[in-house]
């Protein structure tokens, strides 16, 4: 039998540490500078296979 779902009941000192950490001041901003990360394009770290070895035998890459 599957375990019911959790409930959302907020840890007394949790909810006061974010309470007062994020409070109705600049509160707009933050939401448009959130929404603005998530609309940048995403790293694309596609290589070919060639490109992958020879990173993964050359330790010296390390120190660039």
């Amino acid at each position: 039998m599957a375990k019911p779902a959790p409930q959302n009941k907020p840890n007394g000192k949790l909810a006061t540490l974010k309470a007062n950490h994020f409070t109705d001041v600049n509160r707009d901003q933050r939401i448009a500078d959130a929404l603005a990360l998530v609309d940048l394009p995403a790293l694309d770290f596609s290589l070919d296979r060639q490109t992958w070895k020879w990173a993964a035998e050359n330790m010296e890459i390390e120190d660039i």
